[in-house]
């Protein structure tokens, strides 16, 4: 269960698919489609010039190969059985520094749609990690750290959807998560997930 939802294929081709769309109309100054206008909503909401628009760009795409590199070597160990904690660790904190940081991109209905999938999706593994916590005393302890990130990962996703109207607060309220504030900082579940030493205070919060 701790890898039943790995971001799809589908869903990184489909935002790069769009990053694509925007650049190849800032390299042409004369297009007057609906992506253009987009841009140029863009500049104009983040009050920032083409050039710094196309920088941005870049930096999002940058970010983005780095999460599939990582994506595609989870897949890897799970092919090999293996639990891959760090490696989800590092997956959920790269999406989720994508999220807060360019969340803005996805403003139209594609980018939208997105979101709601990423958030709905994401929230059904951790109702189902949660669950599973109490039936796999074996992995208790990498389950904890699987929860803990993805706690940061889904409030991310959670403010994200509202800022685009994704989701509606009463949605997100229908969720009844109740609290997920991460009682872990990343550098803690880094750290965790790196030396797999648990000390007793995390074996009694898991």
């Amino acid at each position: 269960m701790v890898h039943s939802f790995i971001l799809p294929q589908e869903t990184i081709a489909s935002i790069q698919e769009r990053l694509e769309i925007l650049e190849g109309c800032l390299n042409d100054a004369d297009s007057q489609d609906e992506a253009m206008a987009e841009i140029i909503e863009l500049v104009n909401s983040r009050q920032i010039s083409l050039n710094q628009l196309r920088e941005e760009i870049i930096k999002l795409q940058h970010k983005l190969n780095r999460f599939t590199k990582l994506r595609e070597g989870l897949n890897e160990k799970v092919k090999q059985g293996e639990l891959a904690v760090l490696l989800s660790v590092r997956c959920n904190f790269t999406l989720k520094e994508i999220v807060d940081e360019y969340w803005y991109f996805f403003l139209n209905k594609d980018g939208r749609q997105i979101f709601k999938e990423l958030t709905l999706g994401f929230v059904d593994v951790y109702r189902q990690l949660k669950s599973e916590a109490n039936f796999q005393s074996s992995q208790k302890d990498e389950i904890y750290v699987f929860i803990e990130s993805l706690k940061h990962q889904i409030q991310s996703l959670i403010r994200a959807s509202l800022r685009i109207n994704a989701l509606s607060e009463k949605e997100i309220d229908a969720l009844e998560l109740e609290d997920i504030t991460p009682q872990e900082s990343e550098t803690v579940l880094t750290s965790l997930a790196s030396t797999k030493k648990w000390d007793q205070v995390y074996r009694k919060l898991a």
